[in-house]
């Protein structure tokens, strides 16, 4: 199980956040293969960057950077195209940002990590909800 970490799980990791990091140690204990992130995670993670002190920008893209940051292809528009509807046509709209992490995960055959709930309601997904 190759592993994406999402924003929040990045950020708690960065912080040292015990409870995390022990979850994610326990999960990649069954597969130890590196965890990626999406297009969508770096751009999160690196937004949130701006107001902090330059020493910690730079900790922080430090720490970013040590993960493998999947790109978007045709396979993930025409993945996000099939999710988009179904879930908007279903009630249950996604945000945008969400089904594009999602749709890398599905096209990459991987496990998402994440605390946002909403992920819950993608049912072609690969997820671990902490």
């Amino acid at each position: 199980m190759t592993l994406i970490l999402d924003t929040a799980i990045l950020i708690n990791i960065e912080r040292r956040e015990k409870s995390v990091i022990e979850k994610i140690e326990e999960i990649i204990k069954t597969d130890p293969v590196p965890a990626s992130i999406t297009f969508v995670n770096y751009f999160e993670f690196i937004y949130g960057l701006k107001l902090k002190s330059q020493q910690n920008r730079e900790k922080s893209m430090k720490f970013i950077e040590e993960f493998h940051c999947l790109q978007t292809t045709k396979e993930t528009a025409l993945i996000l195209s099939n999710l988009k509807h179904k879930y908007e046509k279903s009630g249950k709209p996604v945000s945008l940002a969400d089904m594009i992490i999602a749709s890398q995960a599905i096209e990459n055959n991987m496990t998402l990590v994440t605390t946002d709930k909403q992920f819950a309601e993608i049912e072609e997904l690969k997820k671990i909800i902490l």
